[in-house]
């Protein structure tokens, strides 16, 4: 295997990364029980799958070799997604959770190509009301699906 990096290995680590910083974040707080997960609980077991999924993007990586993808660095797509990140979190009081996701998402398609901003839409408004069913009905997060903004 040559030294260099390809994207999946890159990936996989960066995975690893955030998921290793997001469990130690978590270790703070209490985990709960089985039956009333505490604060600490959801993000770790969270954290777990991020790192498990990180280790199989990783050997993936690994496996390929140089026959993936090069890495390249594309500042504009970057600076895209984490704007996408910073508008969900100024909009989720405000718009709701349904809206913040379906507007992140859009948003974050902007990056990829090819370029179809209607299905990231609908996407988006899938998740968005995937996530408002498991956080705010399931888990009872005190974030309304759809926020004052538009008079909900």
């Amino acid at each position: 295997m040559s030294s260099r990096l390809n994207t999946e290995l890159l990936s996989g680590l960066l995975f690893i990364l955030i998921g290793s910083l997001f469990l130690i974040g978590s270790l703070d707080l209490s985990f709960g029980t089985l039956r009333r997960i505490g604060p600490g609980g959801f993000p770790a077991m969270v954290a777990v799958g991020v790192i498990i999924m990180g280790v199989i993007v990783a050997l993936k990586g690994i496996r390929m070799g140089t026959a993936g993808e090069a890495l390249r660095i594309n500042p504009s797509r970057l600076v895209i997604i984490i704007a996408s990140i910073v508008i969900f979190g100024l909009t989720v009081r405000g718009a709701g959770l349904l809206i913040s996701v379906a507007l992140c998402s859009l948003i974050a398609s902007f990056a990829s190509r090819p370029f179809r901003p209607i299905a990231m839409g609908l996407y988006g408004l899938c998740l968005g009301a995937a996530c408002s069913a498991a956080f705010i009905l399931g888990l009872g997060m005190p974030v309304r699906i759809i926020g004052p903004w538009f008079g909900y």
